[in-house]
């Protein structure tokens, strides 16, 4: 593991409006080839080492269709030996759909009904290299040190990682298995890539239904309370640059995940 970069912010947003971008174009071709067994089950995307991926798509040959943030392609591959690729910068979304269009059904056998013109026509995507390279070092870090966490949960029910294309953020819930006025008692808990509240990177554990005190919750070193739309804590990437080096940055954000992640429970406990 890297240590994190730091980020410029308007060379950070610039090249996460574009990540962004390429992650919803992918996500809507999985979305169109896959139908969904539960709710929103076909619309999550996973992150990789070297950028966004969709899960193997059984139906079609394992199919998997995923960004690489090093090379900035996109790039198809399958469990038949099958592989191919498309540059993004330069090109506009509309144009990277039929690309990716006529790949699926001339070399995978994939037809796609999937009508381009609900992708952009007019802004090409450009990404900067290092600028790429700097995105995908906080972005593996933090999905690395967030599986990590996952694995260390042995109680209540959790879900599995999702990487959302919509909002942007690498994510899962755990479930308390306790009731609270005919809501399920739980937490949210992720890694949000930067938004309109806050443009750079940070951790949160969300939790619902709300607690009706809070100052029962200890605050981590680095973190804030948030309760503007959704309530929880949140440690900002600042608090990570403040680190110098690998261990003392892995250090501060599995603390925070763990403090946090007690201190919402005994919060839940005493209602």
């Amino acid at each position: 593991m890297q240590t994190f970069p730091k980020l410029n912010e308007s060379t950070y947003i610039k090249t996460r409006r574009q990540v962004h971008s390429v992650a919803k174009f992918i996500g809507k071709f999985r979305e169109t080839l896959v139908d969904a067994i539960a709710k929103n089950d076909n619309l999550w995307l996973s992150v990789v080492d070297k950028g966004i991926c969709t899960p193997p798509m059984q139906e079609y040959n394992e199919l998997e269709i995923g960004f690489n943030a090093e090379t900035l392609i996109i790039e198809i591959t399958n469990n038949k030996n099958k592989y191919s690729s498309i540059s993004i910068n330069g090109k506009t979304a509309r144009i990277l759909c039929d690309e990716l269009k006529s790949i699926l059904n001339n070399q995978f056998g994939v037809p796609v009904i999937l009508d381009p013109g609900g992708f952009d026509s007019t802004k090409e995507i450009n990404i900067e290299e290092m600028s790429a390279q700097n995105f995908l070092v906080q972005f593996a870090n933090f999905a690395s040190l967030l599986k990590d966490f996952w694995k260390s949960i042995n109680e209540g029910v959790k879900s599995q990682i999702c990487l959302w294309p919509d909002h942007f953020d690498n994510s899962f819930k755990w479930f308390s298995g306790r009731k609270i006025d005919d809501c399920d008692e739980q937490m949210g808990i992720g890694v949000s890539n930067g938004d309109e509240m806050y443009e750079l990177p940070y951790v949160y554990l969300s939790h619902w239904p709300a607690l009706r005190k809070t100052n029962t919750l200890v605050i981590p070193e680095g973190a804030y309370l948030h309760d503007a739309e959704w309530t929880g804590l949140i440690l900002p990437y600042e608090a990570i640059m403040e680190r110098m080096d690998i261990e003392s940055q892995q250090t501060l954000v599995t603390g925070f995940l763990n403090e946090s992640f007690a201190g919402i429970k005994r919060g839940f406990s005493k209602r």
